[in-house]
């Protein structure tokens, strides 16, 4: 029995430790992405403000597979966006199989400030609810916050379900609610 339980921590913690590395390499590999994309629009400013000079023609002359180069940083960047959801949820998925579900009470209410811009495509405010748990083996208090999307917040004192790792409680699903009846 001890063995069986000895061997789920292990992949409890594996398989944490290979999305804590996802993350990881995903940041690096965008922050990469993004110093190759700047480089290219250095290139292609330099190339148009010495276009007459013999270096600023051959940039921007058929030389330099440009109608390829382009479309394929535009193709990797939208792949991100796929690889934020992959991991996402492979996160969730490790919190729904390994994850405590805690009622925390809402304490408080912060207006997230959006851009002029979002503001202008996205309807509605958006909110952080702030929630208190306090664990009944240890009476800490811990902190958790999450994204109302929609004008129904929840009342102050009302409890709000929490999915947390209840070996290291900092760690929590930030789960958003998105025009929800809380």
């Amino acid at each position: 029995m001890q063995q069986h339980f000895n061997e789920q921590i292990d992949a409890k913690r594996r398989e944490n430790s290979i999305i804590h590395l996802l993350y990881t390499l995903q940041r690096w590999i965008f922050r990469l992405y993004l110093s190759i994309v700047g480089l290219l629009v250095l290139v292609l400013i330099s190339g148009f403000i010495a276009m007459k000079t013999s270096w600023g023609s051959l940039i921007l002359s058929g030389t330099l597979p440009w109608k390829f180069i382009l479309p394929a940083a535009l193709v990797i960047g939208f792949c991100f966006i796929f690889t934020d959801t992959f991991v996402q949820g492979k996160e969730e998925r490790w919190f729904r199989r390994y994850g405590t579900e805690v009622m925390a009470t809402v304490t408080d209410f912060r207006e997230i400030h959006n851009s002029r811009w979002r503001r202008f495509f996205l309807s509605g405010n958006e909110f952080l609810v702030i929630l208190y748990w306090t664990s009944p083996e240890t009476e800490q208090v811990y902190e958790y916050t999450r994204r109302v999307r929609d004008s129904n917040l929840p009342a102050k004192g009302a409890l709000l379900p929490v999915i947390i790792d209840y070996t290291n409680p900092n760690a929590y699903w930030r789960e958003d609610y998105k025009h929800t009846v809380l």
